[in-house]
């Protein structure tokens, strides 16, 4: 198989490194319009369009843009597909956050959304342009009334495999710390979601051995995360959240605001993660868990099988092609 897909450029987002990585681990001919990202090799535009030729796909893959630049739509090199045109095997991949162009679309969207949970979703939330011209609609967040419209597909975010230090099944049976929460540390802003007064719950918490908003370095802080009972995640845009990838990739048991955007094979609360939807249920729900590392060994075990099964990039380019294939999303 021969894969097309115009790649961002810039600083990564959640969502390309992901499909990138799936594209690569399932044996797929991949023609790369630019690096970073996980990208191995790039082509000329020229190179580009004689491969799109005989292509199975073209994936038209979102990349965080500065407004500001002039001209901005010089990357991603999207400006290919109407060379190619060939909409009948174009998807466009949206890993967008606050908008479709990932900025927020004011000054205050950011605040909102602490007490208005729609106003992530900003406007314009979904690329008319992009929609029309490709076939499938694949997107990072996916709220109940987006799928409205027929083309659009949710495709969350996942583990990517540098976050996963260790590939076998088994878990320790001790680790070094209770309870990790990276809000205010690696995880930077404390401003969406309930991360802030996750956080603060966190950090007066007493007589528990815990690194609460400590900055490390990206394998330290992994290695943290792999060596904690519980790591907490919360809401950033979106409505979701990479620490909960990041966690879960690391077997470590996963307390996950829950979301309500959709996508398919969720994680099950008490099985494969723990879900609170308010502070009175994530304090109620921690005092018990740090009260039965037990459970939160088999949680943290259960996740990262559960994840392994569904959502590693290969999984998710497996998912994706079998939607373009013309299967349903929820019975995948």
């Amino acid at each position: 198989m021969k894969i097309i897909a115009l790649t961002p450029d810039r600083k990564m987002d959640a969502l390309a490194p992901l499909i990138m990585n799936g594209l690569y681990d399932n044996d797929i001919e991949v023609i790369a319009s630019d690096g970073g990202n996980g990208v191995k090799n790039v082509y000329t535009d020229e190179q580009i369009l004689e491969h799109a030729k005989d292509a199975d796909y073209i994936l038209a893959i979102f990349g965080k843009v500065n407004p500001t630049e002039v001209p901005f739509i010089r990357y991603p090199r999207h400006y290919l597909l109407d060379a190619i045109n060939r909409p009948d095997i174009t998807a466009y991949i949206d890993g967008s956050e606050w908008t479709c162009t990932a900025h927020p679309d004011s000054p205050t969207q950011i605040s909102e959304s602490v007490t208005n949970v729609r106003r992530l979703r900003g406007e314009p939330w979904i690329n008319e342009r992009m929609y029309e011209r490709c076939s499938w609609y694949f997107k990072r967040a996916v709220f109940p009334e987006d799928l409205k419209r027929d083309k659009i597909i949710p495709c969350y975010i996942g583990a990517w495999n540098s976050w996963c230090l260790d590939s076998t099944d088994a878990q320790p049976s001790e680790k070094t710390y209770d309870l990790y929460c990276s809000f205010g540390g690696n995880a930077g802003h404390t401003s969406t979601g309930l991360r802030e007064p996750v956080y603060n719950h966190c950090k007066t918490l007493k007589g528990i051995n815990s690194l609460v908003g400590t900055r490390l370095g990206h394998t330290e802080y992994l290695n943290a995360l792999a060596n904690s009972y519980i790591g907490i995640s919360a809401w950033g845009a979106a409505n979701c959240c990479m620490r909960m990838w990041e966690i879960i990739a690391n077997k470590t048991c996963c307390f996950i605001q829950e979301p309500i955007i959709e996508y398919p094979h969720k994680f099950v609360d008490g099985e494969s993660c723990v879900y609170y939807s308010n502070i009175d249920e994530f304090k109620e729900k921690l005092d018990y868990y740090l009260s039965n590392k037990d459970e939160c060994l088999r949680i943290g075990l259960n996740g990262y099988n559960h994840m392994k099964k569904y959502h590693t990039g290969k999984a998710r380019v497996r998912y994706m092609l079998e939607v373009m294939k013309g299967k349903d999303w929820r019975t995948l």
